[in-house]
């Protein structure tokens, strides 16, 4: 693979496993939010916000992780657990910097 041709391959597939990230993430987010609404401890509403935050939050985080790995031309099984790794990392940072008003109560009431 040439130089030119990893240009146009790296952003598309940062692209591509973003979008993925993003299926993936909502998709497991509804699935668990939805029983959270049923027995009512969560609205729609904040289902919802739930479902774009997980969405935004591991699309992003997933596609960091194939940038990352992808302009250090890492490949292989070590560059598979790098970009497992720059993903968990980004998600982690993510999840803590937008955690959402539940989450931030039940922290703080299991902290005391």
């Amino acid at each position: 693979m040439t130089v030119k041709t990893s240009r146009v391959i790296l952003p598309a597939a940062v692209t591509a496993s973003g979008t993925v990230g993003a299926v993936v993430g909502g998709t497991v987010a509804v699935a668990k939010d939805i029983k959270k609404v049923k027995d009512g401890s969560m609205t729609k509403k904040e289902a919802a916000g739930d479902v774009a935050r997980e969405s935004l939050g591991t699309g992003l985080s997933t596609a960091a992780g194939v940038a990352v790995i992808g302009a250090a031309g890492i490949g292989g099984v070590v560059g598979l657990l790098g970009i497992v790794g720059v993903a968990s990392g980004t998600k982690y940072l993510w999840d803590k910097a937008f955690a959402s008003k539940a989450e931030k109560k039940a922290a703080v009431v299991a902290s005391k």
